[in-house]
């Protein structure tokens, strides 16, 4: 779990609460209110410059809709994934186009985002609540939810309706959909015919996840699920871990696994790991890696996410 730090002086509060006041100040006089998880925000009706905190589902959002990016959080060394991220492509058009890495991501830091006078903020409800005055001193600010909460599709409607997006909104939707049954058709024999599971892979053991991105895509598909992946469903946390000696007994009914390895060295222990290589879908190669950065996101991620669910059905 992620835990954010806001990086603000004392004797640096005053000078951002200036800075937000002339952006704030400056923006267009004309605006709309729109409803938030926190309430109505008067939204600017011209949105020339958007900031994003947390660098997931916001960052997708975002970039799904076109908005101009202006600002986004950065991964520190500890964080570096080895695969590329769903969001690449995307982020490095809008670093193009002029965006900026501003901090570190979980150190918000409200002198740089001051400094670039965003039209407004965009950020899920955990990382912005804490510090909405301070937030909303620079920029009317759009929250969304995160993996816990609404459908990635709700909050990339929130955000269109706000900024006057909605034909784009409607699109991307539309675009996901139609590969989504595109898929459920194509391979409707394999997904009713085979039990999947999502397992993240780490030496200490693994781990399933129900509220995340990609067993709620696989479950739109109508995937037959393992039974680990049932029982994580069914568990109030939507987590199941299990230490490693319990790999074999927890997904040994799982016919195909997307596997999420963050880094190589940890895919290559699962090469050597005796009871890994014992579970019947790596025994079949219906296996799949991907890693943690499919866990949230919007339309960009799960689009992603398809292609990777695709290429594990053609295995079985």
């Amino acid at each position: 779990m992620r835990h954010t730090t806001l990086l603000l002086t004392a004797a640096a509060a005053s000078a951002v609460l200036l800075l937000g006041a002339c952006s704030t100040g400056t923006a267009a006089t004309e605006s709309t209110s729109v409803d938030t998880i926190l309430g109505p925000v008067a939204v600017p009706d011209e949105i020339d410059s958007v900031v994003v905190l947390e660098g997931r589902r916001d960052l997708d959002i975002v970039l799904s809709l076109g908005l101009p990016l202006v600002g986004f959080p950065y991964e520190g060394p500890d964080s570096v994934m080895e695969l590329e991220a769903p969001l690449a492509a995307a982020t490095a058009a809008a670093i193009n186009d002029g965006a900026e890495e501003l901090f570190l991501a979980d150190e918000i830091n409200l002198e740089a985002i001051a400094e670039v006078a965003p039209s407004i903020i965009v950020s899920r409800v955990g990382d912005v609540e804490p510090i909405i005055d301070e937030l909303t001193a620079i920029a009317p600010v759009i929250a969304v939810n995160s993996n816990d909460g609404d459908t990635w599709q709700n909050d990339l409607l929130t955000v269109a309706e706000a900024t006057g997006v909605d034909d784009r909104a409607d699109e991307v939707i539309a675009e996901y959909d139609a590969r989504l049954d595109e898929i459920a058709s194509t391979y409707a024999e394999q997904i009713a015919a085979t039990t999947v599971a999502v397992v993240s892979y780490e030496s200490t053991g693994t781990l399933v996840q129900s509220a995340r991105l990609p067993a709620l895509v696989l479950e739109k598909l109508g995937a037959q699920f393992s039974v680990s992946m049932t029982d994580a469903f069914d568990a109030e946390s939507q987590d199941m871990e299990y230490g490693a000696e319990q790999t074999l007994a927890a997904h040994g009914d799982a016919e195909a696994i997307l596997a999420l390895a963050d880094t190589s060295g940890e895919w290559e222990s699962a090469q050597a790991d005796a009871l890994w290589q014992q579970l019947p879908a790596v025994q079949s190669d219906t296996v799949v890696r991907s890693d943690k950065m499919v866990n949230e996101g919007a339309q960009i991620t799960a689009m992603h996410l398809l292609d990777l669910i695709e290429q594990l059905y053609q295995k079985v």
